[in-house]
């Protein structure tokens, strides 16, 4: 295995948390980051990684934070190998798309879709230098997308994703990849407390095996996929897991394509 660095946003809980400590585990260095240093230093307590894990806060909406971040994860490490975009803010409170009102939809674009193209124009330069890189998108079902009680946080998912296809056709060859990871589902964290019984939803730590195997040298030549950690089958061994856990990013195997002139 070659040891890489890696930028976990929303690293203090949930999802953040599971795909932290899971290349922590696998022997990476990550630098960790969210609003909150107390979530984040709990987090680098239970890796047991000691100085392979270091933190940060930093409020994504604020281009000069996110640029003084990544500064950090250089500082901390030397350079950033692998971006994991997760952190995210919930649909509001809407039963409606047209309950979600334009500050509302501005807000979730800004942390959502935005800070992430934001951090991955501030971190893929070097990763092209290097010849090696991962951007990787933490997005949601698409279901959810089409829910009208989440059509606020779909949509910035949404654009995300196709971000996300056009950087990865962008990158063919530079020994960069862009992919999209999905949970698949609704899963055990705070985004969707009270929404069930939370032994019934998807469970954070299915994230962790796909994470480690996209931060990898196995996943050199993948990219513009989309990932669903539900479908990841550990019986198999990890190629074939990701094989038939993936399709085309954005939607692309759906739909006939534009004639073009």
């Amino acid at each position: 295995m070659s040891e890489r660095v890696a930028i976990v946003t929303g690293a203090g809980r949930g999802l953040g948390r599971v795909m932290a400590m899971a290349l922590l585990n696998a022997g990476h260095r990550v630098f960790l980051t969210s609003t909150d240093i107390e979530s984040l230093d709990e987090t680098r307590r239970a890796s047991g990684a000691g100085e392979r894990a270091a933190v940060g806060t930093a409020d994504l909406g604020n281009e000069r934070e996110l640029a003084d971040l990544v500064d950090a994860a250089v500082r901390a490490f030397g350079r950033v190998d692998v971006l994991v975009s997760n952190a995210g803010i919930p649909n509001p409170p809407a039963e409606r798309p047209l309950d979600v009102t334009p500050d509302q939809l501005r807000q979730l674009f800004e942390i959502n879709t935005i800070a992430s193209i934001n951090l991955i124009r501030l971190v893929t330069p070097g990763m092209v230098a290097r010849r090696w890189g991962r951007i990787i998108f933490i997005s949601t079902s698409l279901d959810t997308m089409l829910d009208p009680g989440h059509v606020g946080y779909g949509m910035t998912k949404a654009a995300g994703e196709a971000f996300i296809a056009a950087l990865a056709t962008s990158l063919q060859s530079t020994g960069v990849t862009a992919n999209v990871l999905s949970p698949g589902g609704a899963v055990a964290t705070r985004m969707s407390a009270g929404v069930a019984d939370p032994k019934k939803l998807l469970q954070p730590e299915i994230m962790a095996a796909p994470i480690v195997w996209l931060a990898s040298d196995d996943s050199n030549s993948v990219t513009g996929r989309r990932f669903i950690a539900a479908k990841w089958n550990a019986a198999l061994n990890p190629a074939q897991a990701a094989q038939a856990a993936s399709a085309p990013a954005a939607w692309g195997g759906y739909g006939d394509k534009s004639i073009r002139p």
